[in-house]
């Protein structure tokens, strides 16, 4: 199984991952998102050799149009007559984060491109890699829009997503509510205040266990939209720019380690 660098873009905002690849031969910037399709914006894709499956937008507020882009590298991977949509350039229009810093991206890699292929890296060493060569066809699993995968939490079994277009990982409030707090400091603090621990679970950091190794991340925010969902952790961009880990998406496999 042969690995190619991928270079990491220096763009910041909030916790996206930006790599740099060609479309169509021409250097851009990508945005690294595990749910969604890829999408080219309209200002780039007329310099683009593109193939429109829609002559006609096929939602009009976000200008969605069905295409083929000629070519795509993605590190030494050559990949051919890419599924893409094209859209108003608004759409990649994300205004600046908390911190001031504008979004950048040219284009967004999405899920209907990264599940077909298998990514490994530590972005705090500045790596990050496309597989290049021993392909596996993807398996037959329910059709899912973003990477799936279970986890051990406190010694039970849960689904868990990974959507990189978030930039914090998101947590059901059942979920927060069985998490321990096992700092004797912060839980003396907890209780001092008065505070449902469930209210400050996101400042916490959320440990689970994959493949038996102890996995952390910096923080969870509660969400109360995953109460009851059949997927109640939601990894977000932070997992994969805190850990070492590799998303062998056609497979369905993925490790992470600290």
């Amino acid at each position: 199984m042969d690995f190619s660098p991928v270079p990491i873009g220096d763009q910041q905002f909030y916790n996206y991952i930006f790599i740099g690849i060609l479309a169509g031969g021409r250097p851009v910037t990508a945005m690294f998102d595990t749910r969604g399709n890829t999408l080219i914006p309209e200002k780039l894709a007329k310099d683009l050799d593109i193939e429109y499956i829609d002559q006609k937008p096929i939602d009009e507020k976000r200008g969605f149009r069905r295409a083929k882009l000629s070519s795509m590298d993605i590190g030494n991977l050559k990949l051919k007559e890419v599924p893409v949509l094209v859209c108003k350039d608004k759409v990649l229009d994300l205004g600046v984060d908390p911190v001031g810093n504008v979004f950048r991206a040219d284009m967004v890699l999405g899920w209907n491109v990264i599940s077909q292929l298998v990514f490994r890296g530590d972005l705090r060493k500045g790596k990050f890699e496309v597989q290049t060569s021993d392909f596996r066809k993807p398996s037959k699993k329910g059709k899912v829009n973003m990477p799936v995968f279970n986890i051990s939490l406190q010694g039970k079994t849960h689904k868990a997503a990974i959507d990189t277009s978030r930039p914090v990982t998101i947590i059901s409030e059942d979920i927060a509510a069985s998490i321990k707090v096992e700092d004797e400091n912060v839980a003396s603090t907890i209780k001092m205040l008065g505070l449902d621990h469930k209210e400050v679970a996101y400042e916490t950091k959320f440990t689970f266990k994959i493949d038996e190794r102890e996995v952390k991340v910096p923080s969870s925010q509660v969400e109360p939209a995953l109460n009851g969902s059949d997927i109640q952790i939601v990894f977000g961009a932070d997992l994969l720019r805190h850990t070492s880990w590799a998303l062998y998406n056609p497979m369905g496999y993925i490790r992470v380690s600290n």
